[in-house]
């Protein structure tokens, strides 16, 4: 059906439409891989990308727990010292903003959230961001009231207002839900709540394919035909099944985060060299003819 189809003798408009297609699913994946470090790097309670950070997402992980800064003083702990502490829920967010942005909100809540201290620069030491800059840049985004993921728990009307009163109902000594860990003891990260891998899951498995199928189709189009196209155009496909297969199946046994990593490995290999090959044949100088069965 399509063995006289050839992507060089498309007229100019055609080719104009799949190489900008081609641009932006490659910008596209680049963008996710931006994405993918930022959402998981941290999830270990550790800085950087490793593969106790996909354990903690996907498997669950134990971790030797610390005391708390504030349990140091003897001020009470807050709620906010309690999901920016090591292993807490939001640490792995605090610790995009450098050790700096650290340990000026750790010693703030340590010091009992002193208002005094809120528009304080260099409260640890010289260069150290304020209480406030600390919240504006890694907690703002999420923490607000009129648009943020954690809208149910702001510390500002909108993305761009921090309000100081609202962070003090979560920064306040006493407000921890939890009692304070004990040096030393162990704290459970993970996994992903249920409903959160069912959301993950059918946003990727209903879009990603999608461009997959047609990028290898095209693909498979190319002006020459040969063993190596044939081995590589279902590449992508494949690694996507095995990817999204092992989410769910990392969570009884942590062999799966392996297929992870060499299933992402694969993918994004071998979508570059579909995108390549594409925009390749496209822009061929070569003279039409008819391509062979």
């Amino acid at each position: 059906m399509f063995t006289n189809v050839r992507l060089a003798s498309l007229p100019a408009p055609g080719k104009l439409i799949l190489t900008l297609f081609l641009a932006m699913i490659g910008a596209g994946y680049l963008f996710a891989l931006g994405n993918l470090y930022h959402q998981h790097a941290g999830a270990d309670g550790r800085d950087g990308l490793t593969i106790d950070d996909l354990r903690a997402v996907f498997h669950g992980m134990t971790v030797e727990g610390e005391p708390a800064a504030a349990g140091v003083s003897g001020v009470p702990r807050s709620r906010m010292m309690e999901m920016i502490e090591p292993g807490g829920k939001m640490r792995k967010h605090l610790n995009k903003g450098g050790p700096l942005a650290v340990r000026t909100l750790e010693a703030w809540l340590q010091r009992g959230a002193s208002s005094d201290d809120w528009l304080r620069a260099d409260p640890v030491e010289q260069g150290a961001p304020s209480p406030q800059d600390v919240i504006v840049a890694q907690c703002l985004d999420c923490h607000n009231a009129e648009s943020g993921e954690k809208a149910d728990a702001p510390f500002g009307p909108d993305l761009f207002t921090v309000d100081p009163a609202m962070v003090q109902v979560f920064a306040a000594p006493g407000t921890a839900k939890g009692p304070a860990p004990v040096g030393g003891a162990a704290k459970r990260l993970g996994p992903q709540p249920l409903a959160h891998l069912f959301l993950v899951t059918h946003i990727h498995m209903l879009s990603i394919p999608v461009f997959t199928l047609i990028v290898s189709g095209l693909f498979l189009l190319g002006d020459r035909r040969s063993t190596l196209r044939s081995v590589v155009a279902p590449l992508p496909m494949m690694a996507l099944a095995c990817d999204f297969s092992s989410w769910w199946l990392a969570r009884t046994s942590d062999v799966f985060l392996h297929v992870i990593v060499i299933a992402g490995v694969v993918f994004a290999a071998s979508l570059a060299i579909q995108l390549l090959g594409v925009f390749a044949s496209i822009w061929s100088r070569r003279q039409s003819s008819d391509v062979a069965s």
